[in-house]
Formats: C-alpha cells, sequence, structure tokens
C-alpha cells in the first residue's frame, strides 16, 4: 500500500514539475539578443583587442542573413503587385509617398535642432590626400534604372532591383491566367522566409560576436574626439525612433504607442546590433502583418500590402540615411562654422535628394556645399563604426512605420484621432526640450573643449628614432670656405652641412623642446646616418641662401623649397621630392570674401604675402589684376601680423594645414577643380655634378624602400603625430593576467 503511495506522490511531483516547467515562461529572441548584445561589449572590454578575430564570425552571420533578402524581395514585390487592381495600386503610391513626405518634414525640422546641444569648439585638422581628390561618383541611371537586370542583380543595386520588380508586378495586374506564375511565386516567398527564420535562431552568436569585437578595437581617443557627434546622433535617434515616428502612426492608427513601439523590437535590436538594415526586412514584413493581426485588423489584402510597401520604400531615403544631416551639421560646428536656418534648408533638401544616392556621395557633396573640409569624410568614416548602428536602429522603425501607416491607410482604417494629436502636440516640446538641455548640459560637462592641435604640432619628434649625430657648426668656418664640395670631400671632413629655413613648418621648425625636427630635418638625418657623417644645420635668410650655396657654405639645402624657372637658372636641384599644391591662407571670417573670382576681382587691392616668388604668381597677377603680392621672409610674419598688412598669405596647401593648426583662426583656400601644384626639392651648388647624381640616386632608394612616404605620412598628413596607446582591456590593465 504505501508503495502505491510512494509512486503516486512521485507522479504527482513529476506533473507538478511539469506544469512548472510548462508555465515558466520562455525567454524571447529579442532577449536573447539584448543579452548577447551586453554580453559582447563586457567581454570586448575584459578582453580588448584579443576578440578582433570574432569579427569573421560576425560577418559571416550578416552574409548568412543577406542570403535571402534579394530572391525575397523578387518574389515577395511581383507576387504581391500582380495580386492587386491597379486601382490599388496607384492608391498605394499615394497615400505611402503622403505619409513618406510628413516624416521627412518632421525629421528634417527635428534634426536641426541638435544644434543647439554643441558647446564651443576649437578645430584643427592636418593635410589629407582627400583634399585633392573628386568625392566617389555614382551612377544614378545605373543605381536607379535596371538597363540589365542581371548587373543591377550582381552589385546589389536595391533600386534598380524594386524598379524591375514594380514594373514586372504592375504589368501582371492586367495579364490573364497569372496564377500558374503567382502560387510558384508566394511558395518561394514562404521558403525564404523559413529559411531567414532558421538562420535568426543564431542571432545572439552573431550579435555576440560583432558586439565583443567592436568593443574590442575601437580606439578610445577616437570615441573622445567623436562624442560630440555620438550623443548628437544617439539623442536624435532616440527622440525620431521612440517619440517623434510612434508618435505620428499613433495619431492617424487605433494602434497604442505601446504596440508601435514594441512588438518590432527584435528587428530593432537586430538593426541596431548588427548595424544592418537590409537584413531585417523580412523581419519587419512579419512584425507589420502580426500588429494588425494582433487587433484582429489582419487579412490577405494587408499581408499582401505588407509585403509591398517595405521593399519598395526600402529604395527611398529614410531618416537613418538622413541621420547623416547631423553629421553634417556637427561638421560646421566642428570646422568653426554657424550654420543658420535659411542655410541649412537648402543643404538638408540637397542631401534628401542626393540620398537617392550613395551616402559616400552625399557628405562629401554637402561638406563642399557648405565650404568645409572634404577632410571631414574621414571622420565621418570612423564615427559610422559606431553610429551606423542608431542609423540602422531609426531606419528600421522609419520602414515599420511606413509600412503600418500604408497598410492602414491601404485597407481603411486610419483616421486622425483628434485626442490623440492634441496630447502628442502638447507633450513633443515638453519631451524635445528636456531632451536637448540634458544633452547640451551633458556635453559641456564631459567634453574637454580646450584647443589642443596646436600642442600635437609642436610635441611632433620623429616619425622614426635615429641616432644622435648632429653637431655645431662654426660661422668662422664657413665665412672661410673655398666652394661647393664633392661627394668625397664632404666625407673627408666627416660633417654634412645643410641650410635650413627654422620656421618652414611641417618641413623644418623648432618643437616645445626645442628640438629641430621636421620632414626634411629627419630625411637629411638619414642620409648623414647612411654615410656615416655627423651633420651641422645651418640656418639661411631668403637674402643670402642661394649666394651661399654656390660659396659652399651649405651643402644641401632644404626646407620645401619649390623649384622654379628663375631658382635653376642660379643653382642645382635634385630630383623633385615631394609634389606640393598652391593654396591661400586668410582669417576665418573673411573666408567667403575670397569664395568666386567674381568677388576677388570686385574686391578693392588683396594684399597677399608669400615666402618666395612662387611660379604661379604671375598667372594670378594677370588673372586678378587687383591682388598685390609682396615677398616675406617667414610665414611666420604673416601669422603675427594678425591681418594687418597682408589679407592672405601665399603657401602650400600641406604646409598651410599645419600653420592653421598653430593659428586656428585662419583656414586655407583651394579649389579643388583647379588645384595646381609644383615640386619641392632640394638646393645644391650650381656646377656640383657629383653631389646632385649622388642625391638623386639616393632619394630614389628612399622613395623606393617607402621611407619618404613614411616621412610623408607623420609630417604631412599627421598620422601618429599624436602617438597611439594600445588599446585599453581589463585582463591587460586591470588584472595585468597579459602583456
Amino acid at each position: 500500500m504505501s508503495n502505491n503511495t510512494d509512486t503516486v506522490e512521485s507522479d504527482e511531483i513529476v506533473g507538478a514539475a511539469k506544469q512548472d516547467k510548462a508555465a515558466k515562461p520562455k525567454m524571447s529572441m529579442s532577449t536573447l539578443v539584448l543579452l548577447s548584445f551586453a554580453a559582447g561589449i563586457a567581454a570586448g572590454l575584459f578582453f580588448g583587442e584579443m576578440l578582433a578575430w570574432m569579427s569573421v564570425i560576425g560577418d559571416a552571420f550578416i552574409k548568412l542573413l543577406q542570403m535571402t533578402i534579394i530572391p525575397y524581395i523578387i518574389v515577395s514585390l511581383i507576387s504581391s503587385l500582380g495580386s492587386l487592381s491597379m486601382e490599388q495600386a496607384k492608391s498605394l503610391g499615394v497615400k505611402v509617398g503622403k505619409l513618406m513626405l510628413v516624416i521627412w518634414v518632421f525629421g528634417l525640422l527635428t534634426m536641426f535642432l541638435i544644434k543647439y546641444t554643441f558647446p564651443d569648439w576649437q578645430a584643427g585638422e592636418f593635410f589629407s590626400l582627400t583634399a585633392l581628390e573628386d568625392p566617389n561618383s555614382v551612377n544614378l541611371l545605373d543605381v536607379y534604372i535596371p538597363s540589365n537586370p542581371f548587373f543591377s542583380l550582381s552589385n546589389s543595386y536595391i533600386p534598380a532591383i524594386v524598379l524591375f520588380c514594380v514594373a514586372t508586378g504592375i504589368a501582371l495586374i492586367s495579364i490573364d491566367n497569372k496564377e500558374s506564375l503567382m502560387k510558384p511565386m508566394q511558395l518561394l516567398g514562404e521558403s525564404f522566409n523559413k529559411v531567414t527564420q532558421s538562420i535568426v535562431k543564431l542571432m545572439p552568436i552573431g550579435i555576440f560576436a560583432m558586439t565583443a569585437a567592436t568593443a574590442g578595437t575601437m580606439d578610445f581617443d577616437e570615441f573622445q574626439k567623436l562624442q560630440v557627434y555620438f550623443v548628437a546622433h544617439v539623442v536624435m535617434t532616440i527622440l525620431l525612433t521612440y517619440w517623434v515616428l510612434p508618435a505620428i502612426l499613433a495619431a492617424i492608427t487605433p494602434f497604442s504607442y505601446r504596440d508601435i513601439s514594441g512588438i518590432a523590437k527584435d528587428a530593432m535590436i537586430t538593426a541596431f546590433a548588427a548595424g544592418n538594415i537590409f537584413i531585417v526586412i523580412p523581419i519587419l514584413i512579419e512584425r507589420t502583418k502580426e500588429l494588425f493581426h494582433k487587433y484582429n485588423l489582419g487579412s490577405k489584402q494587408s499581408d499582401d500590402y505588407a509585403n509591398i510597401i517595405i521593399p519598395v520604400v526600402f529604395s527611398f531615403p529614410n531618416l537613418g540615411k538622413l541621420l547623416t544631416i547631423v553629421f553634417v551639421l556637427f561638421a560646421a560646428w566642428f570646422s568653426g562654422k554657424d550654420i543658420d536656418f535659411l542655410t541649412y534648408l537648402p543643404m538638408s533638401l540637397n542631401g534628401l535628394v542626393s540620398l537617392f544616392g550613395s551616402v559616400y556621395l552625399t557628405i562629401p557633396m554637402l561638406l563642399d556645399s557648405l565650404e568645409l573640409s572634404s577632410d571631414l569624410f574621414q571622420l565621418y568614416m570612423v564615427s559610422s563604426l559606431f553610429t551606423s548602428r542608431f542609423t540602422s536602429l531609426l531606419a528600421a522603425m522609419n520602414i515599420f512605420i511606413l509600412a503600418v501607416g500604408g497598410t492602414a491607410m491601404l485597407v481603411g482604417i486610419a483616421k486622425v484621432s483628434v485626442k490623440r494629436l492634441l496630447v502628442y502636440s502638447a507633450l513633443t516640446p515638453v519631451v524635445f526640450g528636456v531632451s536637448l538641455l540634458a544633452a547640451s548640459w551633458l556635453l559641456s560637462s564631459i567634453v574637454n573643449t580646450d584647443y589642443e592641435m596646436d600642442e600635437v604640432v609642436a610635441q611632433m619628434s620623429a616619425a622614426e628614432k635615429l641616432p644622435t649625430q648632429v653637431t655645431e657648426y662654426n660661422w668662422q668656418d664657413l665665412a672661410t670656405v673655398t666652394g661647393p664640395r664633392t661627394v668625397e670631400q664632404i666625407r673627408q671632413s666627416g660633417v654634412l652641412r645643410v641650410g635650413y629655413n627654422p620656421i618652414q613648418v611641417p618641413f623644418s621648425f623648432f618643437n616645445a623642446e626645442q628640438e629641430l625636427v621636421g620632414f626634411d630635418v629627419e630625411l637629411m638625418k638619414k642620409l648623414a646616418l647612411e654615410m656615416d657623417l655627423k651633420i651641422a644645420f645651418v640656418p639661411y635668410t631668403f637674402a643670402n641662401v642661394l649666394e651661399g650655396i654656390n660659396q659652399g657654405q651649405f651643402d644641401i639645402v632644404i626646407s620645401g623649397l619649390q623649384m622654379t624657372t628663375q631658382r635653376i637658372e642660379k643653382v642645382g636641384f635634385t630630383t623633385p621630392v615631394l609634389d606640393l599644391h598652391y593654396a591661400f591662407v586668410v582669417k576665418d571670417h573673411r573666408a567667403d570674401e575670397f569664395k568666386t573670382d567674381k568677388q576677388i576681382r570686385e574686391a578693392e587691392t588683396i594684399r597677399i604675402a608669400s615666402v618666395g616668388r612662387y611660379s604661379i604668381i604671375p598667372h594670378l597677377e594677370e588673372k586678378f589684376p587687383n591682388i598685390a603680392f609682396e615677398t616675406i621672409e617667414s610665414d611666420r610674419l604673416f601669422f603675427e601680423d594678425d591681418g594687418e598688412n597682408w589679407d592672405g598669405l601665399m603657401i602650400s596647401l600641406e604646409a598651410g594645414k599645419t600653420w592653421t593648426i598653430l593659428y586656428p583662426e585662419y583656414t586655407t583656400l583651394y579649389n579643388r577643380e583647379e588645384i595646381k601644384s609644383f615640386p619641392a626639392s632640394y638646393a645644391i651648388a650650381r656646377d656640383n655634378v657629383s653631389l646632385q647624381s649622388f642625391l638623386n640616386s639616393w632619394l630614389a632608394i628612399q622613395k623606393s624602400s617607402g621611407y619618404v612616404d613614411k616621412l610623408y605620412n607623420y609630417w604631412i598628413l599627421g598620422e601618429n603625430a599624436k602617438p597611439k596607446q594600445p588599446r585599453w582591456s581589463v585582463i591587460k590593465d586591470v588584472l595585468h593576467w597579459v602583456e
């Protein structure tokens, strides 16, 4: 009897355990993804660069998700459009277009407000090769017109693919007996969706890998520089994603704010974590259908509209793409330029139109339209490592809102709720006011606005550490020289005499430690080292340099010397070391006065200073008779003059960029379409053939070995001008478990 009782009790316990297990809610995919995202950040911070390899896993996961996207768009669009009537197709275009226009207007107006959160800031930047390059061109005809659908497919030109599918789907509307085609395409769509859903189960692994690799490799210094843009981008993303867009939809549909902002959270998290909107298109379609069915409003018709709207609106600029305008506002502020609303409005509209193409075309175009440095595009590329996730989050919500709102209008359940409209209208100023004030306070508290770039230049020492072999020169010895020295005579003396300009940034100048440094200085030290000589740097002035070369006071003369016709008649030159580019330097507030040739000609006499007589000056004097050029001893005289005697400085663009770092109230001006270059070389005595031949061959070796490029990257482009520290991590810097 007791055994039976024990058995019954055991069965009851097992049954109760099974019931408890069944009653325990299963963790949702969105929760798993969120936990994976948090775990990835924690792992990245703990292990640091040791997890860089995990980016391969993340890339593999993204490629798996992308596998069925384009096929899904093709079969979904063609089959869904083909099942509509012509009236339904027209209605879809008109109604969804209206909603899209409303979202664009609210988005652009909202983005302008973010500029009021920016703290005071002083900018400075090195020369960049992008200043000489045209923006990457995109053939909009190829992007939007599928002259060869297979070409569009192979290049993933989604707008062209969508146009092809829309045209095919619309053509099917008027064709009879199309069921034999429609049914297989619908089945294919379902199979593609099942494949995607299976891959989505791997999402926690993929998200963990991507976030761990990103958190483990992102440079904290880069994050510090860009935190103003990051905060602005995040604040604007949150406001648009979780207030403006849901509020617009809640005011015109029966759906609650909570359901609108929450039902597609797994798609939002995935888009955020992967930084990719393309991969969540099937998920957004399913969540749109799910929302309608949750309110018992779903039907085959609403499902078909969801299948159509999302692939179509994907090809149009969404608010995620439009967030690039926030970067342009940041870039203007970063460059010390204020943008008022009258300037912002046409700029933002130009951006909206250009975003039908590529963002990589839009950013350079907008920067150029505002006369901002195209170098800032590199800053955008660096920042996109972080911001692309928020961009994708907003883009996903934008597409979801268009799908739900468009479907609601097409099935006839959309209606403006006066009550909701009044509530959201009253709350919006409060939400925006609190958010923007909080962002402004945060940025003013955490952002160090002290100007430091001048210190970076002042602290530059050497791209490569070389043994010290510098020796003093003796003016008495130089005064008694008998003429130029051959290579053999220089070797016998044991000292190479190099003439230099002491304030020719970035070629030869004294840094904060009063060390003579610069591109040419370092190259000459390398020459002396390889010749096993000591080196004596002898300062020169333009009044005595040509005579000093031919008398033999200097073996070589450096400091970014321009090779001109007049000079090569008097002294010899090596083959060009660098090609430099002409530019002007003017006060920031006077940049607009030099915007066009017409403005320059209509101005009164313009006084331009220059160190030496540049080859382009006769051409400019003929083109602009009101420009008067005056030779000065050093570029520094112009900056110390503070605009009293000269309106501008003629200089190389490369050197001008460095000087404007030291004097940030000045800016460089150049015409990208008409930039002209000139050779910078080293001067030697006119008839010193042996030294000239030796230096030409030696320079060829340094260029081939990459040493000249190394110096160029450091002194001209500013790469590693601020020494890069090893990436911080808990395991290395806190626990000290690894070196």
